[in-house]
């Protein structure tokens, strides 16, 4: 079997998730994901209009110290203005090339611009292309708990309808419960990264340990974080780590605000996982990134 193609859409360095999620999809063994790019999305929820260069610089210092030949190209600097209307991009043109050569896996770990652009650029694509992404919620009870924490789809709502209504081909990674297990001490879990050795090991460690010290998040435990994104990463490479059901997603309105008694489409989603499994997946291809640059 041929490896996923795969591209990667992030909002790296709104948190450090993302840096940990490229990491993993570029230190899998040869023959799982062949990477084709890391495209860097907006969130001016969390960082303003200046939020998809500031990530940009992020993702490339990540690919750098990972010792990866792989493209990283900007993707949409602001959040549709309607669900017809894509946001053009460099990271646009990138996808729709991508898939029209063949089957593609985008993992989205951001807002939804890009994926969604795509999916309004380009209809006749569609067949071609999967989309993982994390954000919103399992189900109205998690809605109603964590409305307010969630920073993805809110950071384009527009976005957010078209990747729900549209047919596509979604697995959807909602934040809760799944990916909120992932959860590691910082302090320690930054030692045993650092113990790997390599430059991209080190600078995950020292970001987590920033992270923890100086910003934190409204939904992390005082001194942990959630890694969540690399819940993504982890269900297309090593798809026993999660549990993958069928459920119906909730129309949303204008505002983004759910409504689960007018049910939506059927789409793939994770309910659950095995963080265990995940962080040791996660830890074995951080090590192998010590294993110098692949061709």
């Amino acid at each position: 079997m041929p490896p996923t193609r795969v591209v990667l859409d992030c909002d790296t360095a709104n948190e450090v998730d993302d840096q940990f999620a490229i990491a993993h999809a570029l230190g899998l063994p040869e023959g799982v994901f062949d990477v084709r790019g890391v495209v860097s999305v907006h969130n001016t929820t969390a960082h303003g209009p200046g939020s998809r260069d500031m990530y940009q610089d992020e993702a490339e210092r990540v690919v750098g110290l990972c010792g990866r030949g792989v493209p990283c190209i900007t993707g949409a600097d602001r959040p549709m203005t309607s669900r017809g209307e894509p946001v053009p991009s460099a990271g646009l043109e990138f996808l729709i090339e991508e898939a029209r050569r063949g089957p593609l896996t985008v993992i989205a770990t951001g807002p939804a611009t890009d994926v969604a652009s795509l999916l309004v650029s380009g209809p006749d694509l569609r067949e071609n292309v999967r989309v993982v992404w994390l954000g919103g919620f399992g189900g109205a009870e998690t809605y109603g708990r964590h409305k307010f924490h969630e920073l993805n789809g809110r950071a384009d709502m527009a976005a957010w309808r078209v990747l729900f209504e549209e047919d596509v081909d979604l697995l959807h990674v909602p934040g809760w419960p799944a990916p909120a297990k992932i959860l590691v001490q910082a302090t320690k879990f930054a030692q045993e990264v650092r113990s790997l050795g390599n430059p991209a090991a080190s600078y995950l460690a020292e970001i987590l340990e920033l992270w923890v010290a100086e910003y934190g998040g409204p939904v992390d435990p005082k001194g942990e974080k959630i890694l969540w994104d690399v819940a993504c990463v982890a269900a297309v490479a090593d798809p026993k780590s999660v549990t993958v059901e069928r459920r119906v997603l909730p129309t949303l309105d204008a505002a983004a605000a759910h409504d689960y008694a007018l049910p939506g489409r059927e789409v793939d989603t994770v309910v659950d996982l095995d963080e265990g499994r995940v962080i040791s997946g996660l830890m074995r291809a951080l090590g192998r990134l010590s294993d110098g640059p692949r061709a």
